[in-house]
């Protein structure tokens, strides 16, 4: 039986940036300004909080060969991962450069994006390439990683079948 992987979300930096200058600048106008204003703001502060908080992921599932992306205030989305050509590094676009560096985007057979923000990254993408090992991985962290566990794994096993051939030939020559 297999169990579920879980994997927290990274909260953006940017997010967090705003999130905490719009709480202090609430609790300014609180004091210097008449209650219309700060309700306003108030109710403003909110729905920031709400938006980004509440309808943004806060963990990633991966169990069988499905993808689950779980939501406080939102239904969970699925994305299945045998429909899924590539998981890559983020494609350089002007305006995502700075809000999400570290972000994963997973490709599917219909050239649909999904893009998530795991914190451990290279445990995300390794479960995500179990989980299909048909899937392009060009994730640089991840192949700098398992390539060259790969590569040892391999010197290993020619070096374990050179030994078991040197041996069986040694067998065969002796009688």
């Amino acid at each position: 039986m297999e169990e579920v992987k879980t994997f927290k979300y990274r909260i953006n930096t940017a997010t967090i940036i705003f999130l905490a200058a719009l709480v202090f600048y609430t609790l300014f106008t609180a004091f210097t300004q008449d209650l219309q204003t700060v309700l306003v703001i108030g109710i403003f502060t909110i729905l920031c909080f709400v938006v980004f908080i509440g309808m943004r992921p806060y963990k990633y599932s991966i169990e069988k060969k499905e993808l689950t992306i779980h939501y406080a205030l939102w239904k969970n989305s699925h994305v299945d991962l045998m429909h899924c050509e590539t998981i890559c590094d983020p494609v350089p676009r002007w305006a995502d450069l700075v809000t999400r560096p570290h972000a994963i985007e997973i490709y599917t057979d219909t050239k649909k994006r999904y893009c998530f923000f795991p914190k451990e990254r290279v445990e995300f993408v390794h479960e995500v390439v179990k989980a299909n090992k048909r899937i392009h991985c060009t994730v640089k962290e991840y192949t700098d990683v398992y390539r060259i566990l790969e590569k040892k794994d391999r010197k290993e096993r020619r070096k374990a079948e050179k030994k078991a051939a040197k041996k069986s030939s040694k067998k065969e020559e002796a009688p």
